[in-house]
């Protein structure tokens, strides 16, 4: 049962399901269509209102405008994908990149990629779980660490949280940009119980859940954006077509290597209509730690 899943065979399963993703996602790029995404991009897709920002850089520069000038930071992206955040920031900030992902197959990609850029040195990727201890990445702590649709495949939302704020410095920020459902949406409805399972989300944090985690982990909110409508969703009746069609196929094939895509595919049509139910959010904060002189975070029991 996924209640018992230790935390290793958990981390185990995300692993697998984004080594296979990603498999999928360089294939359809290969073959010259991307499906949905850009290249180095694993998170969402956004409606972008200027020219010069691509619908995958929409949260990122998000993002940095929101954190204002910040010179040469120490940065990890705790869920680095195929390294798209990371080479954002590298260009426009310069500064020294950690990249966590369970996927050996993403971290292949990510480093392969900072090396073709010349940027290898700034730039590492590793395959960490961002729950573990991360001393070893940033002796001296970080100035930010971003989460960008990472949170919601933690086991436990409330104590990664408090994991990731103990890697910044005393004033350090914690970025998290993440599917948040509403207060109102039960454990039970059937659209959102396939969309966690869809996409390995065992646990996904509520509001109530965020706001508990930044109590435990002395993280004082500074931005807190609704990025809802930004996000592309389909009309309905496209939208049930694709449902009927992924229903097809992940009959047809079962519990193979290409039904778990195919599985995941169908988490992320239940999530849009979740979107279009107005029972999900697309939520961006900014939380900071406190300086000197607070409390340091205490593991939550």
């Amino acid at each position: 049962m996924a209640g018992l899943m230790t935390g290793a065979a958990r981390e185990s399963r995300v692993a697998r399901y984004y080594d296979w993703l990603s498999r999928y996602h360089s294939l359809v790029a290969r073959l010259g269509h991307k499906g949905g995404f850009d290249p180095l991009t694993v998170h969402r897709l956004l409606r972008s209102d200027r020219a010069e920002v691509a619908p995958a850089d929409v949260a990122h520069d998000r993002l940095l405008t929101t954190l204002g000038p910040i010179a040469a930071p120490r940065v990890i992206d705790a869920g680095s994908g195929f390294g798209g955040t990371v080479f954002y920031m590298c260009a426009r900030l310069d500064g020294q990149y950690d990249g966590l992902t369970l996927s050996p197959v993403q971290q292949a990609r990510a480093a392969r990629e900072a090396a073709r850029r010349g940027v290898a040195g700034s730039c590492r990727f590793h395959v960490r779980s961002y729950d573990a201890d991360l001393t070893d990445v940033v002796p001296g702590g970080a100035d930010l660490v971003v989460a960008i649709e990472s949170l919601a495949h933690s086991a436990d939302p409330l104590r990664s949280v408090v994991h990731l704020s103990r890697a910044l410095r005393p004033g350090g920020t914690l970025a998290i940009i993440d599917d948040v459902p509403r207060d109102t949406l039960g454990d039970d409805d059937p659209d959102f119980a396939a969309f966690r399972g869809g996409w390995s989300c065992p646990a996904i944090a509520r509001d109530r859940t965020l706001a508990a985690a930044f109590a435990a982990a002395h993280l004082s909110v500074e931005h807190d954006e609704d990025l809802t409508p930004l996000v592309p969703l389909r009309d309905r009746a496209a939208l049930e077509r694709l449902v009927l069609s992924n229903r097809r196929w992940r009959r047809v094939l079962g519990g193979s290597v290409l039904g778990s895509l195919v599985d995941s595919l169908h988490g992320g049509l239940m999530l849009e209509r979740l979107y279009r139910r107005g029972l999900m959010r697309y939520r961006f904060v900014l939380a900071r730690l406190a300086r000197p002189g607070s409390m340091r975070p205490s593991t939550p029991s």
